[in-house]
């Protein structure tokens, strides 16, 4: 039975840090601190695990950090990491309550070697097979190969699997050598990849299909609470909840959440608009999550009830 995996190269460890007011060069006491296994791909399969559907997540893990990144095994949640020497990444969140504010702050955590990549390609062959959707996502660690995502993208095809990749700049850009069937940048980033503002919907939609270059290939477009824009081969979209939000608790992990839902969508063979639909109702649900990823069923279903979106002629 087809499923779904995910990769995390650059896996990380959240620190979210809850305090009264931010005060530089002061002595600061923590409302509130919370560590969460983390990065885009461990995101997007706990919210996968969080809508009970089957997911193994793969991917690079530090040997002092795997205990935190072998807990979050569920019922629904399997993993199947490839431990190499070192620690994982941290990511701090400091959430400023005075100004409503967060600052995020990245470390730098292990590096890989070549027979490092070497093992998690073989991990995922072991794993992907046919109709099995396949997410890569993030960053990539120190010491990795260039041809990292292109050739786990090739390997998932080898398999009759369906590769979706969410990353950006030089990663996206050689990833897209090897045709992933769904890509998911961020507007900042597909200006970034193209090298031009993007001033309009009708503007994005346009960047998107230069950049379309199969028939099954996807082009989702996330910008925030303005939703996200979709593109194939022949359908363009722009697709956004149309309710009021209020206040929300955390933007974090709200485009893994996004990739989540396509990925269960797509799995479940439900009609492209239904796809996004659902993809969007998972995004705008993980804005009230206190761990990214780990969603509210119950959320993504009355969030799907509001979605409103404009399609574009050809």
């Amino acid at each position: 039975m087809p499923r779904i995996l995910t990769v995390t190269a650059n896996t990380a460890i959240d620190f979210c840090i809850e305090i009264d007011q931010l005060r530089t060069g002061d002595n600061l006491v923590a409302k509130n601190c919370v560590e969460y296994a983390a990065g885009k791909g461990i995101n997007v399969a706990k919210a996968i695990a969080s809508l009970q559907y089957q997911v193994t997540a793969l991917g690079f893990v530090g040997y002092q950090s795997r205990q935190l990144f072998n807990a979050i095994r569920s019922g629904f949640l399997q993993t199947d990491f490839t431990v190499i020497d070192g620690k994982t990444r941290s990511n701090i969140t400091l959430a400023d309550n005075s100004k409503d504010q967060e600052t995020h702050i990245r470390t730098i955590g292990f590096s890989v070697t070549a027979d490092d990549c070497k093992r998690l390609i073989e991990k995922l062959e072991e794993h992907a097979g046919p109709g099995d959707i396949v997410v890569l996502s993030g960053s990539l660690p120190p010491g990795f190969s260039n041809n990292l995502y292109p050739t786990l993208i090739e390997s998932c095809h080898n398999k009759g699997a369906l590769a979706f990749l969410d990353t950006s700049g030089e990663r996206l850009i050689k990833g897209l050598e090897a045709q992933p069937d769904l890509i998911k940048p961020n507007q900042q980033e597909l200006e970034e990849i193209l090298g031009r503002t993007l001033n309009s919907e009708k503007a994005i939609v346009n960047a998107a299909r230069s950049i379309v270059n199969q028939d099954n290939q996807w082009v989702v477009v996330s910008r925030g609470r303005q939703g996200v824009i979709v593109v194939a081969d022949k359908l363009a979209l722009a697709v956004k909840v149309g309710c009021n939000l209020g206040k929300v608790i955390s933007t974090i992990g709200c485009g893994d959440a996004l990739v989540a839902g396509l990925a269960i969508a797509t799995l479940g063979k439900y009609p492209l608009v239904d796809v996004i639909k659902f993809g969007v109702s998972c995004a705008t649900a993980n804005l009230f999550s206190n761990e990214p990823g780990r969603i509210d069923p119950m959320l993504v279903e009355n969030f799907r009830k509001h979605i409103l979106y404009v399609p574009y002629d050809e």
